[in-house]
């Protein structure tokens, strides 16, 4: 808007509120409006007018409840008096300019939004200048009234006392735009390096993760020597399984340690692009325009990167630990094959006592675990039940390796397990459900929502006894806040 068209619409705008407020019907009033009202209304909403005692803040609260900005305030004038008699009284003029002072004040100081300024200067205002201008010419016509003339030149002195604060505010508004333009303007040159560097970054990781399928075959290879190689052979075999691990956790930690440096240096140029523009971000939010994000998608791609590489050398490293591993059994196997008859014997019957006893040793924690009652609920003392479906079916899938007896290695364990197996299969079936059905009936009396307790119910008639559990735990500590 050119400064003659910003000049001309403050003092249609102002002239308007001074002659045509009386015009505009308010849907309610509040308090005394006896010396006028305060009225304010919202883009879509209603107009909300309260007496002058109630401030105009009050009228805008309410026409901020129903609308959005900007929202345009204007003074009413004294409803005891008629528009001649208030434009051939000094004090009445007095009284509604004061009005028309306040409403305006509050726009611009309090609510301080630039756009409700205009708003309240130049939005309504236009459609009352017309009323205004004919009720003038129809007061001069009957007769050449001072009052018309102090009212003339109160409303130039009204326009100009306006006009003066209303371009400054638009000119503030200009400069402080022109810094935030600068501001932008800096960030993209220092972001135009830093975009160079972050596509080299990622053409190099790009370049890594084209490598992945050659490494898996990699091993695949030496697993496959290793398995036909004899134990001269293994070390060299070995040896190439390290260097391959080495190998592969080298270019990723390279790759890794530039990456973390130019995530850094991205986090200090976002860091120091939000601080030069926190002082602007009032007058944004005014106008409608959002800080852009410049940094936030760079930065998830770096941090996607990190995740990809650190989950492959991870399965690199698990890959080499067994390949080791498989080679160290292999190297004990050829080594077992080079001893006598009597030897072997010994080196397996080891073997086999070992495996005996750490079967035997799991039997009796099953055992003990099932002898434990399952653990309860702290507020409403309901069993959980989930872990204990879980312990009731590994014992049941145990009944098959232990129904013959024997020599077995197993044969120590087993004579722990094979009393429990009944029981805990009736548990399983009967003894669980019951259970559960208990539990839910005491979270109904609760008050607990149906809907819940209907699924597990379902649950236990499709015979998901395992399901069910888990679905009754997760009720009762949803029961219990927990």
């Amino acid at each position: 808007m050119g400064t003659r068209r910003l000049t001309k619409s403050v003092g249609v705008a102002v002239a308007a509120l001074a002659l045509g407020a009386a015009g505009a019907g308010c849907l309610w009033k509040f308090g005394d409006d006896t010396f006028g009202s305060f009225c304010a209304a919202a883009v879509g909403g209603e107009e909300h007018c309260v007496g002058e005692n109630q401030g105009p803040g009050a009228a805008w609260a309410q026409a901020e409840k129903d609308g959005v900005l900007p929202i345009e305030v204007w003074a009413t004038w004294p409803n005891n008096k008629t528009p001649e008699e208030i434009v051939a009284s000094e004090t009445s003029l007095g009284v509604w300019f004061g009005h028309i002072d306040e409403a305006v004040a509050y726009v611009r100081d309090d609510a301080r939004n630039a756009e409700s300024l205009r708003a309240t200067l130049a939005g309504k205002l236009a459609s009352l200048l017309d009323e205004a201008r004919d009720r003038q010419r129809a007061l001069l016509a009957e007769t050449p009234v001072d009052a018309a003339g102090n009212f003339t030149a109160a409303m130039i002195e009204k326009a100009s006392a306006e006009r003066e604060p209303l371009a400054a505010t638009l000119a503030a508004d200009r400069q402080a735009m022109a810094a935030v333009q600068v501001i932008f303007d800096q960030a993209r040159d220092e972001a135009a390096p830093l975009r160079s560097k972050y596509a080299g970054v990622a053409a190099r990781f790009a370049a890594y993760r084209a490598t992945e399928a050659a490494e898996t075959a990699a091993y695949a290879a030496l697993s496959a020597q290793a398995s036909r190689s004899d134990i001269d052979g293994l070390g060299g075999v070995e040896q190439a399984v390290l260097a391959a691990a080495r190998e592969a956790s080298r270019a990723p930690g390279e790759l890794t340690a530039e990456i973390l440096r130019w995530s850094a240096t991205l986090q200090v140029f976002a860091a120091s692009f939000d601080e030069a523009m926190a002082p602007h971000r009032d007058l944004l939010a005014t106008h409608g325009a959002v800080v852009p994000d410049m940094t936030s998608g760079a930065l998830r791609s770096l941090n996607a990167m990190l995740g990809y590489m650190k989950g492959r050398v991870a399965r690199s490293d698990a890959t080499a630990a067994a390949l080791l591993g498989g080679i160290a059994l292999r190297r004990q196997a050829l080594r077992v094959l080079e001893m006598d008859e009597g030897a072997r014997e010994a080196v397996a019957g080891a073997r086999i006592r070992k495996a005996s006893e750490a079967f035997g040793e799991r039997a009796r924690a099953q055992v003990a675990a099932l002898s434990a009652a399952p653990p309860v609920s702290e507020e409403l003392g309901l069993p959980l039940l989930a872990e204990r479906c879980g312990e009731l079916t590994a014992m049941v899938q145990m009944r098959s390796l232990c129904e013959a007896a024997g020599s077995s290695w197993r044969e120590a364990g087993c004579a722990e397990l094979r009393g429990r197996f009944d029981g805990a299969e009736a548990e399983l079936e009967t003894g669980l459900p019951r259970k559960i059905a208990a539990g839910l009936a005491k979270l109904r009396e609760k008050g607990m929502a149906a809907a819940a307790l209907d699924a597990v119910e379902a649950r236990l008639d499709a015979g998901d006894v395992k399901g069910a559990a888990i679905a009754y735990d997760a009720a009762v500590r949803g029961a219990e806040g927990t």
